[in-house]
């Protein structure tokens, strides 16, 4: 299957899932193709996650390609979003998707690695060979985005099309995803009795 193919069939099952469509700077990442979506969920204490997958085809990607791509898609997203600040009840999600058929051994252990933190963004780049169906990723849970795991690994699965890739939170303890949602129920009675006592103080 031809990097072209794959990615058609990706931005598909993308849209299927309730993603749209849109224009990417060209400047900030020549030949790139997008999709985005917004949740408003209440087991995210009512943050608006914007997700953006932004798909960049290579012939050779190297360690510090996978950064720059990560780094530009990330700030792009942020400037792009609309709504809130971030911040603000309001994160981004950013799966730079990045397709080629040659992948230097740096490129490989970067995407492999665990992502670094950025204030109310999460970039989680992957790195698909459609030809030999490789697929390189962080596929642990990160603490600082435990609520959002389970959603974001769903969002992987859509992008490579098989419910067995190796996405976020397969592999290692899910030990603070687990606590996350123990902790829910508790964390939601507590944040609405603030909002009874504000309102009626």
């Amino acid at each position: 299957m031809t990097p072209d193919v794959w990615t058609d069939a990706a931005l598909a099952r993308l849209q299927a899932a309730g993603y749209k469509a849109i224009e990417v700077d060209q400047s900030v990442l020549p030949g790139a193709r997008a999709m985005r979506r917004s949740n408003l969920r209440l087991r995210w204490f009512f943050t608006r996650l914007h997700t953006f997958v932004v798909f960049v085809t290579v012939d050779h990607v190297t360690g510090p390609d996978l950064s720059a791509i990560a780094d530009l898609a990330a700030e792009w997203a942020k400037r792009v979003k609309g709504g809130l600040p971030i911040g603000l009840q309001t994160g981004v999600a950013m799966i730079p998707v990045i397709v080629t058929s040659s992948v230097d051994d740096a490129a490989q252990a970067a995407a492999l690695a665990k992502p670094r933190k950025r204030f109310a963004t999460m970039a989680f780049p992957m790195i698909v060979d459609p030809v030999r169906l490789f697929v390189a990723t962080y596929s642990r849970t990160v603490a600082w985005g435990a609520a959002y795991m389970d959603f974001l690994a769903d969002q992987q699965r859509i992008i490579v099309g098989t419910d067995d890739a190796p996405v976020l939170a397969t592999q290692g303890s899910r030990a603070f995803v687990r606590l996350y949602n123990l902790l829910l129920p508790v964390l939601g009675l507590g944040a609405l009795a603030g909002v009874v006592t504000y309102f009626s103080g």
